[in-house]
């Protein structure tokens, strides 16, 4: 599928949100095409190595809800719903990025046995916790799903005050034990 490319320094993984203020006019246009035709466009990274300065993998994302601020300006939530591989990227007339995405298949992590999810309650009730104490934050996740270890561990990803680098290593990681205890050694140097 050809989509619209957002570059922006906004770490955000399947089944998450993010609000966007959307100003420049192409990105409002971007914006524009999506509701006309009822898709979404891809958020990706900057990665001055590649064709258009973007990055191989983004997250695909669809509209769910916007607004305007107090100067006028659009405000956009946006849910995550795939993450994609990105090639054949090309600037149009208004120097906004396509290229053609496809869907990534294989799951975030590799999630084990039992004894893997130890460390689990504990994330899940941390971040319930930071839920009910940030409203905004609150009111963006309409839903939630603290039961599931892959859920909590990617939203702690996205929330969590990491550099993009120091988050995407953490990604990288095969499967859910590892993720979790590098998010279990971030809490624990925190107590």
């Amino acid at each position: 599928m050809k989509r619209a490319l957002f570059p922006l320094p906004v770490f955000l993984l399947p089944q998450g949100y993010t609000r966007l203020r959307i100003f420049e006019p192409r990105y409002l246009h971007m914006v524009k095409v999506a509701m006309k035709e009822g898709h979404g466009f891809v958020m990706c990274h900057t990665d001055k190595t590649r064709e258009c300065n973007v990055s191989e993998q983004g997250i695909y994302v669809e509209i769910v809800d916007f607004s305007q601020d107090q100067g006028g300006q659009l405000l956009i939530d946006v849910y995550a719903k795939h993450r994609v591989w990105i090639s054949n990227a090309y600037s149009d007339e208004m120097s906004l990025r396509h290229g053609d995405c496809q869907i990534i298949q294989e799951p975030l992590w590799i999630l084990g046995g039992e004894e893997e999810l130890a460390f689990h309650e504990r994330l899940a009730d941390l971040l319930r916790d930071l839920f009910v104490v940030n409203a905004e934050l609150n009111n963006l996740y309409k839903k939630k799903n603290y039961a599931n270890p892959l859920w909590v561990a990617a939203r702690w990803l996205e929330l969590l005050p990491l550099t993009l680098k120091q988050k995407t290593k953490i990604q990288s990681c095969q499967s859910y034990v590892g993720v979790a205890n590098v998010l279990a050694e971030i809490f624990d140097d925190q107590e």
